[in-house]
């Protein structure tokens, strides 16, 4: 299998060509701006984080962790743990080394790797900013940016309050996902968050407890590759895969348009495998929306101008279900 790579940042969208109060606006846009510089390292040292967490639903609580140790300039060591699932990842500037369980990481580990450390955001091309309030949140003074976010016939109402004293991140509510951040500490010049909740259509998913510790006598030999590690080598050139047939779910009566999110790999030949549901607003259209995936076809991505299997994820939209 091909290393997991993770995505951090969370990008949001607004627009300048559709009505809002252009001083307003400039406002939200500093208030996130130094949000996202108060979450940011100047200079980040060699370092562990360790991010342990617990996945809420059905039956009794679940729990695992993500470990990333870095030595600045030479490479990273990841490995992600839930249940029966274990993968290593080993990259260093020439090749990565991975061992573990295969296929993709389960939904919940990849939702706690988009969640930690934070999430950066911007505003760009399809946010609306509506208004900016001050009030209490988690028992600190915090100044709230409300703003519609655009997708197509679809209209997300989301907000993003950061503390006024700081400046850093307090609560997200970007679509269905909402993200609380608390038990803030200092590490390398910024301030993270000792917590995170993440809750997706109004029920808590995860809780993430996270430790980050900087090495002063950082050893190497962590990024050796494991025994029987699969070895593969870093794209110095790179393109994503392209869609050329991709059905979409039937329209239906209704006045709603619901999304459900679902993550597979792109294979060399250009179909999709091991696809999971990410993010579903309607559980009961689950199926449906993978049995639609997997008949998606692909040109495959390019690495090093040879074709290479690569992990997507795609939003599947019912309209009027």
């Amino acid at each position: 299998m091909r290393p997991t790579l993770v995505v951090v940042a969370i990008l949001l969208f607004s627009s300048l060509s559709l009505p809002q109060d252009l001083k307003l606006r400039e406002e939200a846009v500093r208030l996130v701006e130094r949000a996202d510089a108060a979450s940011t390292s100047p200079n980040l040292p060699n370092l562990e984080r360790v991010d342990t967490f617990r996945v809420f639903g059905e039956g009794a609580a679940k729990e695992g962790s993500v470990t990333r140790v870095v030595i600045q300039g030479i490479g990273r060591r990841d490995e992600y743990k839930l249940g029966d699932y274990d993968l290593i990842n080993i990259w260093t500037q020439k090749q990565v080394a991975v061992k573990g369980t295969d296929g993709i990481l389960p939904p919940d580990l990849n939702t706690v790797a988009r969640n930690a450390p934070i999430n950066l955001v911007r505003f760009d091309d399809q946010d609306i900013v509506r208004a900016i309030d001050d009030r209490q949140v988690a028992a600190r003074a915090a100044r709230c940016v409300e703003f519609d976010t655009i997708h197509g016939p679809k209209t997300d109402s989301n907000e993003i309050c950061v503390d006024a004293a700081n400046g850093t991140f307090l609560q997200q509510k970007l679509g269905q996902d909402f993200i609380e951040y608390g038990d803030f500490f200092p590490f390398a010049g910024a301030m993270m968050p000792g917590t995170i909740r993440y809750s997706f259509a109004g029920v808590q998913r995860l809780e993430i407890t996270q430790t980050m510790n900087a090495l002063t006598a950082a050893d190497s030999s962590v990024l050796a590759p494991p025994p029987n590690a699969s070895m593969h080598g870093i794209c110095t050139t790179f393109r994503r895969p392209f869609g050329v047939t991709m059905p979409q779910p039937k329209s239906g009566n209704g006045g709603s348009t619901v999304d459900i999110v679902i993550r597979g790999t792109v294979g060399t030949d250009g179909k999709v495998y091991g696809a999971v549901v990410q993010n579903s607003e309607r559980t009961d259209l689950n199926q449906e929306a993978l049995t639609i995936a997997n008949q998606w076809r692909f040109t495959p991505a390019m690495c090093n101008g040879k074709p290479d299997a690569h992990e997507v994820d795609f939003t599947l939209e019912f309209q009027g279900r």
